[in-house]
């Protein structure tokens, strides 16, 4: 298969964790596995479509191999924050949100989990300085119709910490 199908295939399994199929979408993210299993980015986008099915185990197992096959990919840290925040691992999802914040200043998701992570912790001033980080940050990104710029990663804490922002910073 070409790079081009795994390209198409990518886009298919992000229009199917869009529309909240994501029984479907794991499907199409072990396809591609099947085909490049060195795939860090199927990985993690696996690892979002594992979590969002309450599979935390498996999406653990997932985006810890998303990560070591390239330690540079900021969503898959961002993806691993939020599964160690849903099984209660504050200092695991702390240190995965700063290394995708630190992988990519500009991650604006990741700014705002670590932002609804550190107001969890009762740590405000660093909450606000992250959410505002976010805002400032979500403004510059292309318009919805351009489509998500970080398909794949997990929207569960995005959607608190979009809340808790728009509280802190009026």
């Amino acid at each position: 298969m070409e790079h081009t199908d795994i390209t198409r295939l990518l886009a298919e399994g992000d229009r199917l964790m869009q529309a909240g199929d994501f029984a479907a979408a794991e499907a199409v993210f072990t396809r591609i596995l099947g085909l490049a299993p060195d795939s860090a980015v199927a990985l993690s986008k696996l690892g979002a479509a594992l979590a969002q099915q309450g599979r935390l185990d498996e999406a653990l197992d997932a985006l810890t191999r998303a990560v070591a096959l390239q330690p540079a990919y900021a969503p898959a840290y961002n993806n691993l924050g939020n599964v160690y925040r849903e099984k209660g691992m504050t200092d695991q999802a702390l240190a995965a949100y700063r290394r995708a914040v630190e992988l990519d200043p500009n991650y604006w998701v990741a700014h705002q989990n670590l932002g609804a992570l550190y107001r969890h912790l009762g740590q405000l001033d660093e909450a606000v300085r992250h959410f505002k980080i976010a805002h400032r940050l979500s403004l510059r990104r292309p318009a919805p119709s351009a489509g998500p710029t970080r398909p794949g990663c997990l929207p569960a804490v995005v959607a608190v910490a979009a809340i808790v922002a728009g509280v802190l910073l009026r």
